[in-house]
């Protein structure tokens, strides 16, 4: 078939993840008519709501009062704008009287959220597509913030005087900068962003922050886990990862907000596929070691059942927007059908030994299973739960999955170097894309299908227009990278496990994991190459996901995201909405954090070593321990009240954060400790290399953040050196 090759050079970074088609509409942007208002007089306080596909909790929460709230009214629009804590615990402020208001505190992670309605009805205004920013003041600390308005003049900073609230010029000129994307010009908060989620071929997780900059990107946390991971899955709501482990080791919860495992949940032997139920309700994990899926509840992480399946390899799909589950085991003969909701069997539907795949369609009301082994596709109909016909491939099937909108399925065969498009009304083979080398995983855009070639270092688009016409649509391939990922080690379980491509937020184009260079890279439709190229910090990304934390509308005319605060002062909350054309300037203000050098509260925070009054950390290890690079340990520490008193039995293990930086600056690793007793705790820590390392814990709710206690030094040693003196206890 015809190839259009599209091997060029790397074009220079630019805009990318903000369409600068917005910058037209800088004429309409300004700024309204701002009016505080007290937390009291909020007609919606409440916390963003779970996604509406979720079970509402059993005993619902009393909303959680915004720390602090602006609005303003500007074309008919009245616009709100609140931070709220992520949990009633973190409001930051008393409950009696005389109580300290709740304040946004510097360095904290906060719900950002805007409530947009009609000014003179009420009523929500929705379906919006809002961009926000936060820019903080220049004022009497010296702040380095830019000011729009022709500069912070000598005489107000030498003052103290903060700078006065941006007019309409000036908000306007702050939205097109941040619009354009300039590297000169950055908000303090972005609440566009959205992170990449690494599976890495050690034992851990990537969390990277792409947007400071295609050249200067910012690791923004590692997650150590206890075992190998083989596959991963993120919940509809973005607060969760879930991750099967080798080794025993279950189905890692990772906590993305704090960046760290919350739990790990015993399933069976060898868990391999892992997928979240259409509901976002149960999560699924295939148990390849004793023919079993354990069904989760997502919520409490309690497992809900056991199924008995059958043996080998485990896929699983959903079809009626989750009512039932299809189940393939690979040294079974039959696909199981469970009730989405009462978990109980539906039925078997004989298939045959060697399934390896299956993809549901609810459009076209099918189900797809690829047998590797005979080579062939079976065709199953959803609502008789019975096999409709069979369409006779190559033998080598590998990964099978359907098109976002349901019409075609694409059967991979890493054998034959080919993929066959099924359509999936009629069953029939639509195209046959060959001269593919080993394509393992496929991706989808709304313009292209992503086909990756483990054999080659390039990726093969194909043109989801041209699918439905007589003609095979051409390949168009772009070069990813210098080695194919084959190169690399051998990623454990089945190699449909995979998934290196994901789309963009903005869904032109995809970002590819490439473990051979230990990088990823970033492509967007209608370059010739990738556009720039993304570390991965010396390890080997496997697979990626894409967790997105730009705003999103929670409820009717309430948008929200979660956003980390930059320095503590006084900030302007820049907003542009989509319809109509309309950008206007609110504002906040951010309480210094209390371990903040030269800040008001300084020295109630335990700053420079000073330990936080009523709480100590005393680790259980020897000073200057030494580790190796590459060898896990173990490291102990208790936390007592205060130095010298009793042990805190009460602190439980959630309520401490531990962090392991490499000093000065690179490698961070944060884990959730465990809990021994005796006011004891542990953290499993797996130095990626030698080095100077820093142990820390916090204890947030006990006002002692990350950086309020004195640090532990570790040194790491290469592996094989003889690492010495004061091993962990």
């Amino acid at each position: 078939m015809r190839r259009i090759s599209m091997d060029g050079a790397s074009m220079g970074a630019r805009g990318l993840w903000l369409s600068l088609a917005w910058l037209s509409a800088s004429a309409a942007l300004g700024c309204g008519r701002r009016e505080a208002l007290p937390a009291s007089q909020d007609p919606g306080a409440e916390r963003p709501a779970q996604p509406a596909q979720l079970a509402p909790p059993a005993q619902p929460e009393e909303p959680a009062a915004p720390l602090q709230e602006s609005r303003v009214e500007r074309d008919g629009l009245s616009i709100a704008f609140a931070l709220r804590p992520l949990d009633r615990g973190q409001q930051g402020g008393g409950t009696g009287p005389g109580a300290a208001p709740a304040a946004a505190v510097a360095g904290s992670d906060v719900v950002a959220e805007f409530t947009i309605t009609d000014a003179s009805t009420g009523a929500p205004v929705r379906g919006l597509t809002p961009l926000g920013w936060m820019s903080r003041r220049a004022g009497a600390d010296g702040a380095a913030a830019a000011s729009f308005s022709g500069g912070a003049s000598a005489a107000s900073l030498a003052s103290g005087a903060v700078d006065a609230a941006p007019d309409e010029a000036a908000c306007r000129g702050k939205i097109k900068s941040f619009m354009a994307g300039l590297l000169s010009v950055r908000p303090e908060v972005d609440m566009n962003a959205y992170l990449l989620w690494t599976l890495n071929q050690d034992n851990s997780l990537s969390a990277i922050n792409p947007q400071v900059a295609l050249a200067r990107t910012q690791l923004r946390s590692v997650v150590s886990l206890a075992g190998r991971g083989v596959s991963f899955v993120m919940h509809p709501d973005r607060e969760s990862l879930y991750v099967t482990l080798r080794g025993g080791q279950g189905l890692a919860v990772v906590d993305t907000r704090r960046g760290l495992v919350r739990t790990n949940v015993p399933v069976g032997q060898d868990p391999s596929r892992v997928v979240v139920a259409p509901d976002g309700r149960t999560v699924w994990v295939g148990n390849d070691g004793d023919g079993t899926v354990s069904v989760i509840d997502a919520r409490s992480t309690d497992v809900l059942r056991t199924l008995p399946v059958g043996p080998g390899h485990h896929e699983i799909a959903f079809t009626g927007g989750g009512r039932a589950a299809w189940i393939t085991s690979q040294q079974g003969e039959s696909v199981a059908v469970v009730d989405g909701e009462t978990l109980e069997p539906l039925g078997e539907i004989a298939v045959g030994e060697g399934v390896v795949s299956i993809a549901a369609s609810d459009e076209a009301g099918v189900v797809h299973a690829a047998n590797a082994a005979r080579g062939e596709v079976v065709i199953l109909d959803v609502a008789r739960r019975a096999v409709a016909g069979r369409v006779a491939l190559k033998p080598g099937l590998g990964a099978l999955q359907f098109d976002p909108r349901g019409r075609f399925s694409f059967a991979l065969n890493p054998s034959a170097n080919e993929v066959a498009v099924l359509d999936g009304a009629t069953g029939a083979v639509a195209h046959t894309l060959t001269g593919l080398a080993a394509p393992d995983a496929v991706t989808f855009t709304g313009a292209f299908a992503y086909i990756r070639n483990r054999g080659a270092a390039r990726v093969s688009l194909v043109d989801r227009s041209a699918l439905g016409g007589p003609a095979t649509p051409p390949l168009v391939d772009i070069a990813v990278g210098q080695g194919p990922p084959l190169v690399a080690a051998a990623p454990p379980g089945p190699a449909a496990l995979a998934t290196p491509i994901a789309p963009l937020p903005e869904g032109n184009g995809a970002l590819v994991a490439s473990p051979a260079d230990k990088a990823l890279y970033v492509y967007v439709e209608g370059m010739m190459a990738p556009i720039g190229t993304l570390p991965s910090y010396g390890r080997e990304p496997r697979s990626i996901l894409v967790e997105d934390r730009s705003l999103k509308e929670v409820r009717p005319g309430v948008y929200a995201t979660t956003v980390r605060l930059g320095e503590g002062g006084l900030y302007d909350v820049e907003l542009l909405l989509d319809r109509p054309r309309t950008g206007v300037c609110l504002e906040a203000t951010v309480a210094p954090a209390r371990c903040a050098p030269g800040d008001g509260e300084a020295d109630a925070s335990g700053c420079g070593g000073d330990p936080v009054k009523d709480i100590a950390i005393a680790p259980l290890f020897e000073p200057d321990l030494r580790l190796a690079a590459g060898e896990p340990a173990t490291l102990r520490f208790r936390a007592t009240a205060g130095e010298g008193g009793p042990p805190l039995d009460a602190l439980d293990a959630e309520d401490i954060e531990v962090m392991v930086v490499r000093f000065p600056a690179g490698y961070r690793f944060r884990g959730a400790p465990r809990a021994e007793g005796d006011g004891t705790f542990s953290v499993a820590f797996t130095p990626p290399a030698p080095g100077q390392y820093r142990f820390l814990a916090a204890v947030p709710g006990r006002g002692a953040p990350v950086g309020a206690l004195p640090f532990v030094p570790l040194r790491v040693s290469a592996r094989g050196a003889g690492a010495q003196g004061g091993g962990a206890r």
